[in-house]
């Protein structure tokens, strides 16, 4: 049985990826990690890793005019996207819950982690991305830093 280690990262969606970076380090005395552009199978995104605390903070914006990012903004408003969650064993989790009728919109995988996403009508609203790092948990936050320092989010053909 897969287990859920813990909440990996929350994502929020912002218009402005550098706006907000700058936003939440004076609100929030943020530390920006690293930016970077991502070619994520949805479409591009701007991401900004900023730490808080012993978390990570992922600050995303649309780079496509018409990318899924903005129509949620358009929606939604800027805020809260998605709350990543890690397990131990992704391929065992999916199986659990597709044996339980739960629905899996988008399955991705990236040189460092494998990822699913699931339906928020499966979870009361709220877009859950589960994912596994290939490397292992990170035991630190620091460890985790270096996690994103080092990303190569290139998705697998």
């Amino acid at each position: 049985m897969a287990e859920v280690k813990r909440i990996d990262h929350v994502a929020i969606a912002v218009r402005d990826c550098d706006a907000a970076t700058q936003r939440y380090a004076d609100l929030l005395r943020a530390k920006h990690i690293r930016t970077e552009i991502l070619q994520e199978k949805a479409g591009p995104v701007k991401v900004s890793y900023v730490q808080l605390g012993e978390n990570v903070i992922s600050l995303i914006q649309s780079i496509a005019a018409d990318g899924f990012l903005n129509k949620h903004i358009e929606q939604h408003g800027e805020g809260l996207h998605h709350l990543g969650i890690e397990v131990d064993d992704l391929d065992g989790f999916v199986a659990e819950i597709k044996a339980k009728g739960f629905r899996i919109p988008l399955s991705d995988e990236f040189s460092n982690r494998k990822e699913v996403v699931l339906s928020p009508r499966d979870s009361n609203g709220v877009i859950l991305q589960i994912l596994e790092w290939k490397a292992g948990s990170d035991k630190t936050v620091e460890d985790r830093i270096q996690r994103v320092l080092s990303l190569e989010n290139i998705p697998k053909k």
